[in-house]
């Protein structure tokens, strides 16, 4: 009897090693799943036709971006992408706003690309015609606040809107890609 009791006990104690395994493959499976996407970072759409906003982004970025005639945005972790379509005196005043944008933001660049522009997330397989992007990334933290934030303008010259009829601020550096 002492022989089927210790046989016994020692299917239970195999059982007891497979369950430990199993829990410790679930665990370590579900810390796989859940947190290392965070590993690449984190990322999605602004919503389209709705106001969006950022702690982060200068005093007046928010209402550079949310205007009618946004048509695509997207986040990746401290970077924030706005794509919009328009006339020249929609651009214009875009970057009549653009210009007037100072505290965490250095300096005012134009980007100039040749061909059209294209709206879309990294994540689309297909995107849109668009003739601007404004693109914005915090470069630097201390003590919780914001000290640099990098904010340009990306231009398409193969696009609807004809550069000569728009109205560039002075204090906007303008530049080709490269």
């Amino acid at each position: 009897m002492q022989g089927h009791a210790q046989a016994a006990a020692g299917e239970n104690f195999g059982e007891e090693i497979t369950m430990k395994r199993f829990r410790f493959a679930a665990v370590l499976t579900g810390v796989i799943v859940f947190a290392g996407g965070n590993v690449f970072g984190l990322g999605s759409d602004h919503p389209d036709g709705q106001p969006t906003t950022a702690s982060n982004w200068p005093d007046g970025m928010a209402s550079l971006v949310n205007v009618t005639n946004r048509i695509h945005g997207f986040f990746v972790n401290d970077s924030d992408v706005f794509f919009f379509t328009g006339t020249a005196t929609n651009f214009s005043s875009f970057l009549e706003d653009y210009s007037k944008i100072g505290g965490t933001v250095d300096s005012h660049r134009l980007i100039l690309h040749d061909g059209v522009g294209e709206a879309k997330s990294p994540w689309d397989k297909n995107g849109r015609s668009c003739d601007w992007e404004l693109y914005g990334q915090g470069n630097g933290w201390k003590n919780g606040i914001m000290t640099n934030y990098l904010l340009e303008v990306h231009f398409w010259t193969g696009g609807k809107i004809v550069l000569n009829q728009v109205t560039i601020p002075k204090n906007v550096e303008v530049t080709n890609a490269k």
